[in-house]
């Protein structure tokens, strides 16, 4: 066995893989398996297995990491305590609740570690905190809950990779406010995010201009209305909205034309690639220094030395060696969705686009531009949309007619916006500029309304399996190899992963054709029954809903549901094996020789839940979430009595029973 060409991939594949996928194996085997390969590389003929290492090296790495330490707040949490927490970020509020980001410095006098979600009732709550200051409470931590129906959105695992495992729900009189009096220099980069956002606020520019800014320069993700990002997703250029490799890229360009009179002077060479950089992280700290923006600094800083350093054939190493440092500094970030677009969308345009660019180059200045144009946006795109349609679903048809209409002239706009942004903050904000700035991002988001507005082109409620993105991306990876090396391996390799595709989607098809469920769907202050019956579901609401309510979407994306039915609700459901009844507001149990084996409380009904249980003697009893809290809670005491397992919606969430 040979060693490979170049260590860094197979080291850094290695240790990604084991990060993902044996982090959770018992450490003495993870431990095992690196004495092992340290074994086989002391042998000649086995030196090459000593890149393995890096596998269970990168489960333990990720271990370790994920580690909760001895003074974390949840070895320290007695009965009652008083936490002091200290506010890291705020958060969008919705319509009930302020959130925040916090860490919990104190646990009554002891020194602690954690951090936490904070969430603050918007009614019973008059003062709001800001980030850095600290807030004294008495209120106790409880665990995150999981997602509430198949398909939604999994806030607890994705707080939990940040680990964040816990949630403080505060009112008014529940807390105290700490003002800080001190900034520390970590601090100075939201401070100045802060001020730059009063000035902008202040000036002469239409509200959706400023947002724009805002999202655009001061990485302030929500400040655009919903509807204006809905139609943006659309249309396939929702990367322009927030701080990404694309905006790091023009700025990166920008300033090596600016800056390249520096090469002439002796010992410039030694001058601009560090100048570059330095000035790409002002802009990381002019920015506010989020996570997104310091992670698209790092890959293009990768990306600077090879360009500008004239070591261009070096783009792909360094592209690496930021990724793989980037996963070492800071794990999560193998997690979050814009880290993996980032960094396959940037892989496409390196490897994919000089493929397409070798089969047309045309003379005509401007056919080339939109060529290039065209093919960047495909190499992007083909690398990038199988993970697109994994999380969200969806695949914008018209990308191609976006990117046309936005990314010839988005590098004159955003150097534009900078430009705005500076001379509103030295207070020379310049009125015909700024009117023209309206004009502009007007005539942008009509442009992008009307192509979103082209239903027929959006692809939506699509699905792929974890196991299908896989084969996915290896059949792209071997499709570059059989175009770049044109040997017949990596043709029988392509057949041999379609046919394999092809048995996998038969099976897949096959167990979904099998499925017959009756799901307990969680909906607040509702009850919903569904039947999910291979590609089909039919619903039963005690309230008037529609099919495109979001958790029939989601359920509907989760198991490529083809038809759903609303039906009239009932307050009985039975089949051969299941026999399910509805306790509601009348109170109606007695029904002659019917005994279910689920029993379903709804609406709060006023029930000697005792008699019930012992008239009835149901297997299981579920409620849901149109129920008060403390009527739950004596329920469940109920049904312990009775040692009946008792389910609980509003925690658990959606509930399957197999018919």
């Amino acid at each position: 066995m040979k060693a490979p060409k170049f260590p860094l991939y197979p080291l850094t594949l290695f240790f990604v893989l084991g990060m993902t996928l044996l982090f959770q194996l018992n450490q003495k085997w993870l431990w095992v398996a690196v004495s092992i390969f340290l074994i086989l590389g002391l042998f000649k003929k086995y030196r090459p297995f000593i890149y393995l290492i890096f596998l269970p090296l990168g489960g333990l790495y990720q271990q370790q990491y994920y580690q909760i330490p001895a003074d974390h707040y949840r070895n320290l949490l007695g009965a009652e305590n008083t936490l002091c927490v200290a506010i890291t970020e705020v958060l969008k509020s919705n319509d009930f609740q302020h959130r925040f980001y916090g860490k919990i410095v104190r646990v009554d006098q002891k020194k602690s570690l954690g951090k936490v979600l904070i969430v603050l009732d918007k009614k019973k709550s008059n003062n709001q905190p800001i980030r850095g200051d600290l807030l004294i409470t008495k209120s106790q931590p409880k665990e995150l809950r999981s997602r509430k129906n198949p398909g939604d959105f999994d806030y607890k695992d994705y707080l939990n990779k940040i680990k964040i495992y816990d949630q403080i729900k505060v009112r008014n009189n529940d807390f105290i406010i700490v003002k800080k009096n001190k900034s520390s220099f970590l601090d100075q980069p939201y401070l100045w995010n802060d001020k730059l956002e009063k000035k902008l606020d202040k000036s002469g520019l239409a509200t959706v201009s400023k947002n724009t800014i805002k999202t655009l320069l001061l990485g302030k993700r929500d400040a655009l209305d919903q509807e204006l990002k809905n139609a943006y997703a659309k249309a396939g250029v929702i990367h322009v909205l927030a701080i990404s490799g694309l905006h790091i890229g023009i700025i990166m360009l920008f300033l090596g034309v600016v800056l390249k009179p520096i090469k002439s002077i002796p010992g410039g060479h030694w001058i601009y690639v560090p100048s570059i950089l330095t000035l790409l992280l002002g802009f990381a700290f002019f920015t506010g220094g989020s996570p997104s923006v310091i992670r698209a600094v790092t890959m293009f800083s990768g990306l600077v030395i090879a360009k500008y350093s004239l070591r261009a054939s070096n783009t792909f190493h360094l592209l690496v060696v930021s990724f793989f440092l980037l996963v070492v500094i800071y794990p999560p970030f193998l997690y979050q969705v814009g880290f993996q677009m980032s960094y396959l969308a940037v892989l496409g345009i390196i490897k994919l686009h000089p493929l397409f660019q070798k089969l047309w180059q045309p003379k005509n200045f401007i056919l080339k531009k939109n060529l290039e144009i065209t093919t960047v946006c495909l190499a992007a795109q083909i690398t990038v949309a199988p993970l697109s349609i994994y999380y969200f679903n969806q695949f914008p048809g018209l990308f191609l007619l976006s990117n046309w209409i936005i990314l010839p002239f988005f590098g004159f706009f955003l150097m534009g916006s900078i430009g705005l942004l500076l001379l509103i903050c030295a207070d020379h904000e310049i009125p015909v500029f700024s009117l023209a700035y309206d004009k502009v991002v007007a005539g942008l988001n009509e442009s992008i309304f009307w192509i979103a507005s082209q239903e027929s082109f959006l692809f939506q409620n699509l699905s792929i399996s974890t196991t299908v993105l896989l084969f996915i991306y290896i059949l792209i990876i071997l499709l570059y190899l059989l175009i770049n090396h044109k040997k017949i391996k990596y043709l029988i390799a392509i057949l041999s992963m379609l046919f394999f595709l092809q048995l996998y989607v038969i099976n897949v098809a096959w167990s979904a054709s099998q499925i017959n469920k009756i799901w307990l769907l969680y909906q607040y202050e509702n009850t919903v029954i569904g039947h999910h019956l291979g590609k089909s579901l039919t619903l039963y609401s005690s309230k008037k809903i529609s099919q495109d309510e979001v958790f029939i979407s989601n359920f509907k994306s989760e198991f490529s549901i083809d038809s759903v039915k609303i039906k009239a609700f009932k307050n009985t459901y039975v089949s051969d094996d299941f026999q399910l009844l509805i306790l509601d507001k009348n109170v109606e149990y007695k029904i002659p020789g019917f005994f279910p084996t689920y029993l379903l409380i709804t609406d709060d009904p006023k029930v000697n839940l005792d008699r019930v249980l012992d008239y009835l003697r149901p297997q299981k009893v579920i409620c849901d979430g149109s129920n008060k809290p403390w009527n739950v809670t004596r329920w469940q005491k109920s049904c312990e009595k009775r040692n009946i397992p008792f389910i609980n919606l509003n925690q658990q969430g959606a509930f399957p029973i197999n018919l």
